[in-house]
C-alpha cells in the first residue's frame, strides 16, 4: 500500500494538482492533513481524505478523521486541537485510543516521523512555508504488509527525495 501524504499547502493548487497527476497510478491513497485553504468542491482536493485546518473555513472538512486504507489504520488531524506545537502526546494519546497504526498531521510544518507505542507518526512538513527544511516537502508511505513494515519517504515539491528525514519502520501487533 502507498499513501501520498501532504499537509499546510495554503492556497497551493498548481502543486496538489502536479503531485495528484505525478502519483495517479503509483498511490492507493492521499491524505492531506489540513491548512490546504482550497474548499471541498475544488478539484486540486478531489480524491483526498482531507482535515480541518486551523487556516481552512470552518466546516469544510472534518476535524480528524480515521481511515482504512488497506491493512491501516490511519488517524488525519491537522493537530492545533491536540496542541501538537507544544507535545504530540494528545495526539498519540487519541490515536491509541482510535486503534490506529499510522497517524498523520501537520500544523508545525516541521517535517518528521517517529514511532509511539505500535503507531507511526507523520508529519509531512508544509509543501509552501517548511519550517526546518529549505524546500517544501510531502511524504509517500510505502507499507508492506507481509513484512509489516513500512518506509515513510520524503520528497521536494520537484519530486526529488529529502532523505534527511525519510525512515523505515516495523509495525508489530
Amino acid at each position: 500500500m502507498k499513501a501520498l501524504i501532504v499537509s499546510d499547502t495554503h492556497g497551493l493548487s498548481h502543486e496538489l494538482t502536479e503531485l495528484k497527476e505525478r502519483y495517479a497510478d503509483h498511490v492507493d491513497a492521499m491524505i492531506h492533513c489540513g491548512d490546504s485553504e482550497l474548499y471541498p468542491d475544488r478539484m486540486e482536493m478531489d480524491g483526498f481524505f482531507p482535515v480541518e485546518g486551523n487556516c481552512d473555513a470552518p466546516g469544510a472538512y472534518p476535524n480528524e478523521r480515521i481511515v482504512r486504507i488497506g491493512a491501516l489504520n490511519i488517524l488525519i488531524a491537522h493537530g492545533h486541537l491536540f496542541g501538537v506545537r507544544q507535545s504530540p502526546t494528545r495526539l498519540c494519546d487519541c490515536g491509541l485510543e482510535r486503534n490506529a497504526d499510522i497517524i498523520c498531521f501537520g500544523h508545525t510544518h516541521v517535517a518528521g516521523a517517529f514511532q509511539q507505542e505500535h503507531m507511526i507518526v507523520i508529519n509531512p512538513g508544509s509543501l509552501r512555508l517548511p519550517r526546518n527544511y529549505h524546500e517544501g516537502t510531502y511524504v509517500i508511505l510505502d507499507y508492506n504488509q507481509q513484512k509489516k513494515s513500512a518506509c515513510v519517504n520524503y520528497y521536494n515539491a520537484a519530486g526529488e527525495p529529502v532523505d534527511i528525514f525519510s525512515k523505515s519502520f516495523n509495525l508489530t501487533d
